[in-house]
């Protein structure tokens, strides 16, 4: 499957550069990332996981672009990758709201969306689709976290172990997206993620947790979070980490493919 994927890859290369948008955009407070291949239907918008930045999805994006012929769109964080970050106004609403002003810049803001995130990044998934209900047509989840009160506790047990100079010299991004996880939990918690919109909820085997106790909550969170609607499916990444893009991303593809082409998009 690798060297199919790569392949595939070669063959991009030489046809999208003319479509290729790779640029840094000041919506304030900060500035953005934007990485952009062109395409026709709904674009696909891509959400990192926590710490992570645009690369993740790198292939996995470009692979999609090829076989669906569509938009798809990666960006870095605030704070991540070549994004910056203002810690005055950092917050999940005021990272959104700077993605929105992004997309409305570059001609999307009446767009309909694909979403897809990864662990953290589903928490951005439903503060955008909570925004933004009626463009978004379906959101692809990897391995999520899932806002509860549970959750709360679990980042505020976590932080309170870290010490703040451990995250000098270039980790300060870091620090700061740990110390405000309990609260961007809280929000995130208590907005209503519209019941329309349909999920596909991608588990990895393995959790992201040490304790046994703790993998256990965070994989009873999602099968909760697919058994609240008959439009929300399942499905379990066999054999993979909670990095489901790093350790399947051969099947992440055909996932997303599948499920963009069943929702018609």
């Amino acid at each position: 499957m690798i060297f199919r994927i790569l392949f595939v890859m070669l063959l991009v290369a030489g046809n999208v550069d003319a479509q290729r948008l790779d640029t840094l955009i000041k919506v304030s407070p900060y500035s953005l990332h934007v990485k952009i291949l062109e395409g026709k239907g709904t674009p696909i918008l891509f959400e990192s996981g926590g710490g992570l930045d645009a690369s993740q999805w790198d292939s996995i994006a470009t692979v999609l672009h090829y076989q669906l012929q569509t938009t798809v769109i990666t960006y870095d964080r605030a704070g991540f990758g070549k994004s910056t970050l203002d810690t005055t106004n950092y917050s999940i609403l005021q990272e959104i709201k700077s993605l929105e002003a992004a997309l409305t810049a570059f001609g999307y803001k009446n767009a309909n969306f694909l979403l897809v995130g990864h662990s953290l990044g589903g928490f951005y998934n439903r503060v955008f689709a909570a925004r933004h209900s009626g463009q978004v047509k379906g959101i692809v989840l990897l391995d999520p976290r899932i806002p509860s009160y549970e959750d709360m506790a679990s980042a505020r047990k976590y932080f309170q172990t870290l010490d703040r100079k451990d995250f000098e010299g270039g980790y300060i991004n870091l620090y700061h997206l740990l110390a405000n996880m309990e609260q961007t939990s809280n929000y995130v918690r208590q907005l209503p993620l519209p019941p329309g919109i349909p999920i596909l909820n991608v588990m990895a085997e393995t959790g992201p947790f040490l304790e046994a106790k703790e993998n256990e909550r965070f994989q009873t969170a999602q099968r909760n979070l697919v058994h609240a609607n008959k439009n929300r499916k399942l499905v379990l990444a066999k054999g993979s980490s909670h990095n489901i893009p790093n350790d399947k991303p051969g099947l992440v593809i055909k996932l997303i493919g599948n499920f963009y082409r069943e929702l018609k998009l």
